[in-house]
């Protein structure tokens, strides 16, 4: 059972990260999708074969050939390595792109809709600490800064709705990025930071284990396999495994024999059964025909 389990997480491992790759090494080559893709599952596959060649025929290799499989098995690690931390950086660069459009769009809009308040504070207290006396004066004013004041109103009722807008995305993009940013402010590092160690570190756990699990997995069934046949060879040489062996080809022989003289004396009843009803059908036709007669 622990096989079956191994090998499961063995193929789950390698399939996420050969996906993590492949879309990786596209995603480098964007002109080139599709054959980027193609050359990335073609490496994965070729680390894979170079990893369990490796492990089924090290003893008779020379030593040359050795070293240059173990040279390309480390380059082929580098490179779908790099596959997998371009496509988790790209995900991260995307939020935080987006994260930091909407909070320098935010900022801009805040900015402008603190200025034109403030504007607009300024022309009503110009209005009104003129005293009262001076009612020609405010009503010049009122007319002279309507035109201004009625834009102000105009692109506030435009700024502040756009800004609750904007509010409500930025925490969307909080949320996915969330627990980077706590870890960051725990520590006290830039945010860049901490996510470029946190991928190295699923980089350099990701294959390095893939390619582990897969040679235990070859070596748990190799084990499984010998003791599998160890077993059945032990008990066909005992003598114990080759009685009972004996024991029960001589059962169903013996069963088969008794089927075979049952159904024989089945056949023989019905036989008996049919001379006997034709005996009596012919003995009825002789005794009506002497009582016509």
């Amino acid at each position: 059972m622990y096989i079956i389990f191994l090998i499961i997480v063995t193929i789950s491992l390698i399939a996420t990260a050969a996906y993590f790759s492949v879309f990786g090494i596209a995603s480098m080559f964007a002109y080139n999708y599709i054959p980027a893709m193609i050359m990335g599952i073609t490496l994965e596959a070729g680390k894979i074969g170079v990893a369990v060649y490796l492990f089924k025929y090290w003893r008779p290799m020379t030593r040359l050939f050795k070293s240059l499989l173990i040279t390309f098995l480390v380059a082929l690690m580098f490179i779908t390595s790099v596959g997998i931390f371009g496509f988790l950086s790209q995900g991260y660069q995307k939020t935080s792109e987006e994260f930091n459009v909407i909070s320098l769009e935010l900022k801009t809009l805040e900015d402008e809709y603190k200025s034109k308040k403030i504007r607009m504070e300024e022309i009503n207290a110009q209005i009104v600490y003129l005293p009262s006396s001076a009612i020609t004066n405010k009503i010049r004013l009122s007319r002279e800064f309507s035109d201004e004041q009625a834009e102000i109103r105009d692109r506030l009722a435009v700024i502040e709705p756009r800004i609750h807008d904007l509010k409500v995305k930025r925490l969307a993009y909080e949320s996915h990025i969330g627990p980077i940013a706590y870890v960051a402010r725990m520590i006290n590092a830039p945010q860049d930071n901490v996510v470029f160690f946190a991928i190295m570190v699923l980089v350099f756990v990701a294959d390095p284990l893939a390619i582990t699990l897969t040679i235990a997995s070859n070596m748990a069934l190799i084990h499984y396999w010998e003791n599998t046949r160890t077993r059945t060879s032990q008990a066909a040489r005992s003598p114990m495994g080759f009685e009972n062996y004996l024991g029960r080809i001589w059962t169903t022989a013996v069963n088969a024999f008794r089927e075979s003289a049952r159904q024989r004396r089945v056949r023989i009843a019905a036989k008996k059964r049919i001379a006997a009803a034709v005996e009596a059908a012919k003995s009825k036709k002789k005794t009506v025909k002497r009582r016509t007669a």
